[in-house]
């Protein structure tokens, strides 16, 4: 774990689940930022990071979407990978 980059403490943000600042282990000495950075007028955060890890998993998750509903080439893959975040922000 990088002490290079500032950490987030999640709080209410909605997408702390997905975003290596806040999922990283903490090894030692680490800065944090002072208020949570997510900006909810805009629904969006300019420090958002994401977490390879889980942007794996989903990746997976939407692919196992995309093979049960027929392997249509024709089938919106947005959709399956929205429905595969939903679900892991929903598991966690």
């Amino acid at each position: 774990m990088p002490y290079d980059i500032t950490m987030c403490g999640g709080g209410d943000c909605p997408i702390k689940k997905l975003c290596y600042r806040y999922t990283a282990e903490i090894e030692g000495r680490q800065d944090f930022f002072g208020n949570i950075p997510f900006d909810f007028a805009l629904n969006n955060c300019e420090h958002f990071w994401k977490d390879a890890q889980i942007d794996a998993k989903i990746r997976l998750r939407a692919y196992q979407i995309w093979e049960s509903s027929g392997r249509n080439s024709q089938t919106d893959s947005v959709a399956h990978w929205q429905q595969a975040e939903r679900e892991f922000l929903d598991s966690e």
